[in-house]
């Protein structure tokens, strides 16, 4: 059989794309279609030219990374017309190629049996419980299995983790020195850290080599493929091409979003005792049933109870206000999104839905928190019970292993505040209250008339974002309200947590089914593993 190609045609037409599937499968199996698809057809996406493979063939898109190092020959001679120049035989993309879940497990943990168990999580958070709750799946495969997405790092990721750090390195500054500058300099220098090829020796390739620095994605970014370097989809090859343009671009959005937060709100003006924490880790072990009230009684908590469960996560920034009427210090929980606010331009039931699932990860925070306060006062009881003669400091205190409390340090900032710092015995669930969530988004949509001015935006050039807002959640008007708040949040997260030991417990990964929706991370996971191993509802 003859194979002539026209390079051409393949840019101008999708059909031959398809054709190009047909006639390439039967000369070789799989990974050849594949990879003259995704290599000769520029006009289409992957994920696109990916979703008519697998309709065509019924097999997973394999990418040379995913194959254990293999790397594919050249692909085809282009306008050959010798027999020899058909499409040469490839490797084709066999079970061995693929995952197994079982396997994963087993490198993960070595020193299992033959068939090593599917294992609980050592802790949920409030994103891996979110994460359960749209999607099983992926819940499997990031926290269980501890894969990680394809490419495991995005623009919007980096942007939001490099902008969150300078948001909480800013208050290190004296008030005077929190300038728009300086936020961006710290934007710019924790960037530095993670660029690849950083002549300074910091950048991720300069900090793996050394084994110095976790390799966290970033050198996936910004790079651009040869297509005739194989699918180019290798994204660390030193052989790819890193555009300094799109970096550029980039980093001038991102700043534009710190710009945002300075003229949302200027922290020169945020003084001592605030903030009293930044990304502070909080942590509370709840029981599956019941109150969890009825369950903590102070102290040293089992942590290998099968009836109890931990969650842990860390919140960006805990404000204070000072003494209220009602002689309370009140603490805001605030949670900065680089992501734009939502409009809530819909009906009312769908726009308190939106409004309900933006607050549901605080409002998990709260709770923990607020578990943190009522076993920091259990532990103060427990320990004035046995050294009442005892003259101990709090550096003293701090060393006992009640690790479900309060921090030495986050609450001197308190009795700061309080202006009682001689007093050793406190009720701190008696002078603290949680008392709303606020979350600062860095931007929102254009036309979100709530947020920006259409009258301003219509005059402005095309690079215009929308402004940075916040929105607020009040955790109650009193007690009652409160309470109800955390009693309905905790009996949520006991149910998730249930759902996740009852899947567990049927030790089966086909047990851990596949959301629809396009963008979850388990369409792309998924294709790594072998046939019938993990659910699977299309194929």
């Amino acid at each position: 059989m003859k194979t002539t190609v026209s390079f051409q045609l393949l840019y101008s037409s999708s059909s031959l794309f398809i054709l190009l599937l047909h006639l390439s499968s039967l000369t070789s199996p799989t990974t050849s279609a594949q990879t003259i698809a995704l290599a000769m057809l520029p006009t289409m996406s992957r994920s696109m030219a990916r979703s008519h493979l697998r309709r065509l063939t019924g097999v997973p898109f394999i990418s040379p990374r995913h194959q254990l190092g293999k790397r594919l020959p050249p692909i085809i001679t282009m306008h050959s017309s010798s027999t020899s120049s058909e499409v040469p035989p490839t490797t084709p993309a066999t079970n061995d190629d693929l995952l197994d879940p079982y396997q994963v497990l087993r490198n993960l943990h070595p020193n299992s049996n033959n068939k090593p168990i599917i294992p609980h999580p050592t802790h949920l958070s409030p994103t891996s419980l979110e994460q359960f709750t749209k999607c099983p799946q992926a819940f499997f495969f990031l926290y269980i299995l501890k894969l990680k997405p394809d490419p495991p790092m995005t623009e919007q990721l980096a942007r939001g983790i490099i902008c969150h750090s300078a948001l909480e390195e800013v208050f290190d500054l004296r008030p005077e020195e929190r300038t728009l500058e300086n936020l961006s300099n710290l934007f710019r220098r924790e960037w530095r850290k993670h660029r690849v090829g950083d002549e300074s020796g910091h950048g991720e390739d300069s900090g793996r080599a050394s084994g110095g620095t976790k390799d966290e994605g970033y050198g996936t970014l910004f790079r651009t493929f040869d297509r005739d370097d194989d699918v180019g989809d290798d994204r660390g090859d030193k052989n790819s091409h890193y555009d300094v343009e799109a970096e550029i671009e980039w980093g001038k959005s991102s700043l534009r979003l710190l710009q945002n937060y300075y003229e949302l709100e200027d922290p020169k003006l945020i003084r001592t005792p605030n903030p009293a924490a930044r990304e502070m880790w909080v942590n509370a072990r709840f029981p599956l049933e019941g109150s969890s009230n009825d369950r903590l009684d102070g102290g040293r908590v089992d942590n290998t109870d099968d009836s109890t469960f931990l969650v842990r996560g860390k919140i960006d920034r805990i404000d204070l206000s000072p003494l209220t009427t009602s002689n309370k210090v009140q603490l805001q929980i605030i949670d900065y999104k680089t992501g734009k606010k939502p409009n809530f331009k819909y009906s009312p039931a769908v726009n308190e839905r939106i409004e309900n699932e933006q607050f549901w990860k605080m409002k998990v925070y709260a709770l923990v928190l607020w578990k943190m306060i009522q076993q920091t006062d259990k532990n103060d009881a427990i320990y004035h019970a046995n050294y009442q003669t005892s003259d101990y400091s709090g550096q003293e205190k701090d060393k006992q292993d009640y690790t479900f409390g309060l921090s030495w340090l986050f609450q001197q900032k308190i009795l700061q505040a309080v202006d009682n710092t001689n007093q050793k015995k406190i009720n701190w669930s008696n002078i603290l209250e949680l008392s709303s969530l606020r979350l600062m988004f860095l931007t929102s949509h254009l036309d979100d008339v709530s947020t920006n001015n259409p009258t301003i935006l219509a005059n402005s050039n095309d690079n215009i974002i929308g402004k940075a807002t916040i929105l607020d959640y009040p955790l109650g008007s009193n007690p009652a309200g409160f309470e109800s708040i955390l009693d309905q949040t905790e009996r949520e997260i006991q149910s998730l947590a249930r759902g996740i030991k009852q899947l567990v417990g049927m030790q089966d990964p086909l047990a851990f089914k596949h959301c629809d929706w396009k963008y979850c991370s388990c369409h792309e996971i998924r294709g790594r593993f072998r046939r019938g191993t993990v659910w699977m509802d299309e194929w």
